[in-house]
């Protein structure tokens, strides 16, 4: 794919420089990642912990007398002139750096996200985007300006949004209609109301592990109460303009052979009104409590349509599962690989100045706020992952409609009013940070996009 790019580009002593910010578990595996390319490396890290930045290269073996605590631009520039390693609190300091080719950006903090993504499209550097926290809220925006800049905005190969991607854009360049996409889901039927410190029994986390790895319960807690699973459809619904059948998806129990024929119009036995939707496909069984036979678990999945009877009949001969009567057929990927394939996105925009996937201009989907349990005024929002509310996929016009808050916005902000469990916040509840950048940039979005 790149590989003689980069070949050259290692031969010239000139290679990608990519700057990250955030050296969490992500962080740290594109560091250990990158560490085993050429033509391409981890110039500096960004993180308000050091320490952080700090392990993050030297478990990928970067001597500690070749790493550098660097405070403003200039000394890391002189940093990455010298071929040593920079680590900075500040990720501004990697932005306005004139050496750094590509910005990652994986905190996974809106706030943080929006204004880290806003300098670095207005610095005019490519923005591979992992904080899909940020995406969802503030994305179409983010793709304006790195469209006016003239550079990359990209959500992220190797995380499940843009590794599903791949997979829609492939179809969609042969000519194959797109009836569902999404991914595999690990959903037992307690998880919606997960809190952070259930996070090492639920995942089996050791505390070496938690340690060695800098877990981050309240993220790893997304994941398990679902609201991870809708934030990153949504991303995806935003990127192939696939908008969710109903909100916060279907999500059933369903083997991956089973997949097709599940994900398919209710006329054709299947359970959807409509093509063209994101949805869920859960590992766990109705029961909510043991794992099916064979499910699709964290891999990712596309049903496909064509109405060609050759065509369809090279597709069943090729044993791909069917549904739809006979028209659908599943393509899917058990597995992805999150920060070992994320360099696939960082060179694709350095040396093509293509991305992996990009939100539309006009939004399809949004992820709205519902309360996790019975919430009383005065009560403070924390976001996703946290102890007081869930995230939900649902149409951008509905949600718009009716005036429901993003959860990208559902941070840091007071409840006005009391709200029921699984009640679906919206503007009028809650008093908003004036001050907040991201909401900023979201009324900037707002006033744009519709």
């Amino acid at each position: 794919m790149f590989s003689r790019q980069l070949a050259e580009r290692a031969a010239a002593n000139n290679p990608i420089r990519v700057g990250i910010i955030g050296a969490g578990k992500f962080g740290a595996g594109l560091v250990a990642q990158l560490s085993q390319m050429q033509g391409i490396v981890a110039s500096a890290i960004a993180d308000i912990d050091l320490a952080h930045a700090t392990n993050a290269y030297t478990a990928s073996n970067i001597p500690p007398d070749a790493i550098s605590r660097v405070a403003d631009t200039n000394t890391l520039n002189d940093t990455i002139r010298s071929w040593k390693r920079a680590i900075t609190k500040d990720g501004l300091h990697i932005i306005q750096s004139d050496l750094i080719d590509v910005v990652v950006e994986a905190t996974g903090i809106p706030e943080i996200g929006a204004e880290m993504a806003y300098h670095t499209l207005m610095h005019k550097k490519h923005l591979v985007m992992v904080n899909v926290e940020t995406d969802v809220t503030v994305g179409p925006f983010l793709r304006r300006l790195a469209d006016n800049a003239g550079v990359v905005y990209t959500l992220v190969d190797g995380d499940q949004p843009g590794v599903t991607m791949n997979i829609v854009e492939w179809a969609k360049t042969l000519g194959f209609e797109i009836v569902a996409a999404g991914r595999g889901t690990v959903f037992y039927d307690d998880d919606r109301a997960g809190v952070p410190e259930t996070v090492p029994q639920r995942f089996g986390f050791s505390e070496e592990l938690i340690e060695r790895r800098t877990i981050n319960f309240k993220m790893f807690n997304s994941f398990r109460d679902g609201s991870k699973a809708q934030i990153e459809m949504t991303s995806l619904a935003n990127m192939a303009g696939l908008a969710p059948d109903i909100r916060g998806m279907h999500e059933p129990s369903v083997n991956i052979s089973d997949i097709a024929h599940v994900f398919s119009l209710k006329e054709e036995g299947g359970i959807l009104s409509r093509h063209g939707v994101v949805e869920l496909a859960n590992s766990i069984a109705p029961d909510g409590k043991t794992t099916l036979d064979d499910p699709l678990r964290m891999g990712v999945f596309v049903v496909i349509r064509t109405d060609h009877p050759f065509t369809q009949e090279d597709l069943a001969s090729y044993n791909l599962h069917p549904g739809g009567d006979g028209n659908n057929y599943l393509l899917y990927r058990p597995y992805h690989l999150v920060a070992v394939e994320a360099p696939i996105s960082i060179a694709k925009a350095a040396l093509y100045g293509q991305p992996t996937g990009t939100p539309l201009p006009t939004p399809v989907a949004e992820v709205i706020t519902v309360a996790k349990r019975d919430l009383k005024a005065g009560e403070v929002l924390d976001g996703s992952g946290g102890y007081t509310v869930n995230g939900l996929i649902e149409k951008a016009e509905i949600a718009r409609a009716e005036n429901l808050l993003p959860l990208g916005l559902a941070y840091g902000v007071n409840l006005k009013s009391d709200v029921s469990q699984g009640e679906a916040i919206s503007y009028d509840m809650v008093e908003l940070n004036e001050d907040s950048f991201v909401l900023k940039l979201r009324r900037l979005q707002d006033a744009t996009v519709w």
